[in-house]
């Protein structure tokens, strides 16, 4: 299997990203930073490996008639300062989060597993915490439609 050689993007895989962001971030300039982080930034291992991975999981959330209108609270993913210049604003984090919901199907919120799982997704440089984001949002998004589905709501 031959390994990815180019250093930039096939075209148009940062708007399909932004694109599918777009229910999670209503800002342009947070989607456009966002998914610029996600498959601009890091090992191009990682870059194509997270947008094909946001790609198939968009499929399958619009598959089942796309994401809910209504979202929950979301951990915070920080932005990585030096402690110095850590004040504690809103805009030292990274403008999408973890939903916490998706992580409350997997252990009770507060749990020592709750807040390990919520420690590994929120981990690393910001290409690989981000996307993981992106991919427990659209997950969580797809997992909560296909329970409307089996309730008939």
């Amino acid at each position: 299997m031959p390994r990815p050689t180019s250093a930039s993007p096939a075209s148009g895989q940062r708007a399909e990203i932004e694109a599918l962001l777009a229910p999670w971030l209503p800002e342009k300039v947070d989607r456009a930073f966002v998914a610029r982080c996600i498959v601009d930034e890091g090992p191009i291992h990682h870059r194509g490996a997270s947008y094909a991975l946001l790609r198939l999981l968009g499929l399958a959330l619009a598959a089942v008639g796309g994401p809910p209108a209504a979202r929950g609270e979301t951990a915070p993913i920080a932005l990585r300062l030096p402690p110095h210049l850590r004040r504690g604003h809103e805009d030292e984090n990274f403008p999408l989060g973890v939903p916490l919901a998706a992580i409350e199907r997997l252990a009770p919120r507060g749990s020592a597993a709750f807040d390990h799982l919520l420690e590994c997704l929120c981990d690393g440089p910001p290409h690989h915490a981000l996307a993981n984001a992106a991919m427990v949002s659209v997950l969580d998004a797809l997992l909560t439609r296909l329970a409307e589905g089996r309730s008939g709501a």
